[in-house]
């Protein structure tokens, strides 16, 4: 694991650069060691309720790689729709949570310069027609690992759960994008085919303070889920 935090840059001193900005933040996804005492946290706390879950693993998940190498790593997931809207004025938590929520991702999105929304096609995701309150266009993933070394297992070992990686699944061409920042000189540190859904999670630890981008290509050929929480 590398040990120095210190941002990237290229030979003139500026940061590494992508050649296609971000269109939007499809979703922000957190790494749990329990799934359900997770998503029965989020239910109560925030009200994003169902989820929707998923086990990947062979022989779904096929072609992955961790750093660089083949890996053997999988991970229960569950996914759930915030596509809101919702008044944030009056369904902010007392603690905060859902205020420091929307102002991580606000400033995030601010940070990396985003552009308009990509328009939508008919290949939307399952998740769109749940019911949830929320932020337009946004889901919330929980992730808990289960077998073999990954960036999963790596986050909780350097400091606990929380926010892992963002991702973006609006990109015309998501593996030009991938190219793009590899020769940038943001590495591919994890990657993997779930059925016909194709993922790469891009290092951007050191630029974007310890959070990672995911780009996925065939959404649409993603299995349907094992199952729903709460059933």
């Amino acid at each position: 694991m590398v040990d120095d935090n210190t941002p990237r840059r290229v030979a003139d001193g500026t940061f590494p650069r992508g050649d296609v900005p971000i269109p939007e933040i499809s979703h922000v996804a957190f790494v749990v060691e329990d799934l359900e005492d997770a998503m029965r946290r989020f239910g109560a706390l925030l009200g994003i309720e169902p989820w929707l879950l998923y086990r990947y693993e062979p022989p779904r998940l096929t072609d992955t790689t961790f750093r660089g190498e083949p890996a053997d790593y999988s991970m229960r997931v569950a996914l759930s729709d915030v596509g809101g809207p919702v008044d944030l004025l009056s369904r902010v938590l007392p603690t905060g949570l859902l205020e420091r929520l929307v102002g991580w991702l606000t400033s995030l999105r601010d940070r990396l310069g985003l552009g308009a929304p990509a328009t939508p096609t008919d290949r939307r995701s399952p998740l769109s027609s749940l019911p949830n309150p929320g932020l337009p266009g946004l889901n919330v993933e929980l992730i808990e690992p289960l077998r073999g070394p990954s960036t999963y297992t790596e986050h909780l070992d350097r400091g606990g759960t929380g926010v892992h990686h963002i991702g973006c699944f609006a990109y015309d061409d998501p593996r030009a994008v991938v190219e793009s920042y590899e020769a940038a000189g943001i590495p591919v540190i994890q990657s993997g085919r779930f059925e016909g859904l194709e993922f790469w999670y891009l290092d951007m630890t050191r630029e974007l303070d310890g959070v990672i981008l995911e780009v996925a290509a065939n959404l649409w050929a993603a299995p349907e889920p094992d199952g729903v929480f709460p059933g």
